[in-house]
């Protein structure tokens, strides 16, 4: 069976794998059918490249192509969830600088910022004190007198 293989076939399981990616999270299948692709298109050039070299060759490009990749993108910040700010709305306000709605007293305080108000842990200040974000703690800003 396996020595009826022509390029086709692998053509058409490396588009079949593509369209499966399309459906499955992972980014794993698209590099099966990517070597499997590869196989069909060095099939059609060399059509004498026997069925063992054919699947040496498509298991090696699958699985360098996977651990090439998944190297890769370790390697790209762009993807870092976890310094993101995405759903922390309190780490997104570090850095901003607003005045307090209501003084710090014992340590704890209110400011608006735009539509919200926020609770503020600091030293203890008047209203209308301009006071920076410094950290966040889920919905409590942590905040210094500017």
């Amino acid at each position: 069976m396996l020595d009826s293989l022509v390029y086709w076939h692998w053509i058409v399981l490396g588009f079949l794998l593509l369209i499966l990616e399309m459906l499955a999270p992972g980014a794993i299948l698209m590099w099966f059918g990517a070597g499997a692709l590869l196989v069909g298109g060095l099939l059609y050039l060399f059509p004498e490249i026997s069925w063992d070299w054919q699947i040496v060759i498509f298991a090696v490009v699958s699985f360098v192509s996977i651990f090439a990749w998944k190297k890769l993108r370790n390697k790209s910040p762009d993807d870092n969830t976890e310094a993101g700010t995405l759903n922390q709305r309190g780490k997104a306000l570090v850095g901003r600088r607003i005045p307090l709605v209501e003084s710090i007293t014992n340590g704890v305080g209110r400011v608006q910022i735009e539509d919200t108000f926020w609770r503020v842990e600091g030293p203890d200040l008047a209203v209308d004190t301009l006071v920076a974000v410094t950290d966040s703690d889920g919905a409590t800003l942590k905040v210094e007198a500017t």
